[in-house]
């Protein structure tokens, strides 16, 4: 009996995740509902305040793995650095990727978005999309990677430039002129010019 009762317990319980997977999002609908969320926020506030931001910060965090982004473009640069600066590198990196993707959204603020589909290989998957500034159609790809029980954006490219790829050719070039510590101030000030930024 107990054998019996074990037995429908895992066959209740693999039921139930099996139900969870199911439902879960697919990496498609996840960034189309997030496109969805942030028009609907413009489209609700003309102005981009501080308090809009937050409302798109909430949105976009939700769904974008900024450490993961933020790590695959500098990580291989941490290999000539201490420990301290590539911790330092990782945190003003990623401030910076999450600064400046809300304030460009805010100056280049799609009208529209359309869906081309999605690709999934195991635990990741690219979503390809356009997104229509004005007379404009921009090719916009997401790629993803599974966190759990949903996905996660941990990297884009807009236009065919990959966003990893672009940060990491920029970062070799600087670092090959400039020391660590210019590096990092340069960052800083870019941080700083998004946030004066109305």
């Amino acid at each position: 009996m107990r054998v019996i009762l074990i037995r429908l317990v895992v066959a209740a319980l693999c039921l139930g995740l099996a139900a969870q997977a199911a439902a879960a999002p697919t990496p498609l609908e996840i960034v189309k509902r997030t496109n969805e969320d942030v028009l609907a926020i413009f489209k609700k506030h003309p102005v981009v305040d501080a308090a809009v931001e937050k409302e798109l910060f909430a949105a976009i965090d939700a769904v974008t793995d900024y450490e993961a982004l933020s790590a695959a473009a500098i990580d291989s640069f941490c290999q000539q650095l201490t420990p301290a600066q590539c911790a330092t590198f990782r945190e003003t990196f990623t401030r910076l990727l999450r600064i400046s993707s809300i304030k460009k959204l805010g100056r280049y603020r799609a009208d529209r978005f359309e869906y081309a589909g999605e690709e999934v290989a195991g635990g990741t998957a690219l979503v390809r999309t356009f997104a229509f500034f004005k007379e404009e159609k921009i090719p916009l790809d997401y790629r993803m990677e599974r966190r759990g029980g949903s996905w996660v954006i941990v990297n884009y490219i807009v236009d065919e430039i990959d966003t990893v790829r672009n940060y990491r050719k920029q970062f070799t070039q600087l670092l090959a002129k400039e020391s660590f510590d210019q590096l990092i101030a340069r960052l800083n000030r870019k941080i700083a010019g998004f946030e004066a930024e109305k």
